[in-house]
């Protein structure tokens, strides 16, 4: 899917950046205590990202868009999260917190995603041939949703171009 510089998780594209996002990158350290020595720290290894963040939805369709953003955390699992000049990530919608309600056509709200790490190592690359030229061709073959194609690859901006033989292709 490509969102245009705009934020997306699964098929949904924030018609507004959020205000606020925030990438938390983190490692794990463990203390050992050695009585009458000085403790040791031991590093357990980066930990997964989470990314939160505030925005607002505002407009005559700032209900509707809430709604869908609320459908889409309800739907639950985990899915391809796109912000704007980061890798795209696999993650889980943890959390979504309506800040205020409508008031003069603004709903705020806040969001946590939980990045996915045991996802990557699922994902799988498809070598195009010279009978398939395009994502619809690929849909077809894997019968995988054009959405979800589209998604894992967003270096493609439309599924009726033509891809050129020999190209690698994400299909999960």
């Amino acid at each position: 899917m490509n969102t245009k510089g705009k934020m997306s998780f699964k098929d949904f594209i924030f018609p507004v950046n959020p205000s606020f996002v925030r990438v938390l990158h983190s490692r794990a350290a463990a203390v050992c205590r050695i009585p009458y020595h000085k403790n040791r720290v031991h590093d357990m290894g980066v930990q997964t990202r989470v990314i939160s963040g505030s925005g607002e939805f505002f407009g005559r369709n700032c209900e509707s868009d809430f709604c869908r953003l609320k459908a889409i955390f309800e739907q639950g699992g985990a899915g391809m999260l796109y912000i704007p000049s980061q890798k795209p990530v696999y993650a889980l919608f943890d959390t979504l917190e309506l800040d205020s309600a409508e008031l003069d056509g603004v709903i705020k709200y806040s969001f946590r995603f939980i990045e996915c790490p045991e996802q990557e190592h699922r994902t799988k690359d498809y070598m195009l041939g010279n009978g398939e030229n395009c994502m619809w061709d690929l849909a077809f073959l894997c019968g995988t949703p054009i959405e979800e194609l589209m998604a894992l690859n967003p270096d493609i901006s439309r599924p009726d171009t033509a891809i050129t033989a020999g190209k690698k292709v994400r299909i999960c």
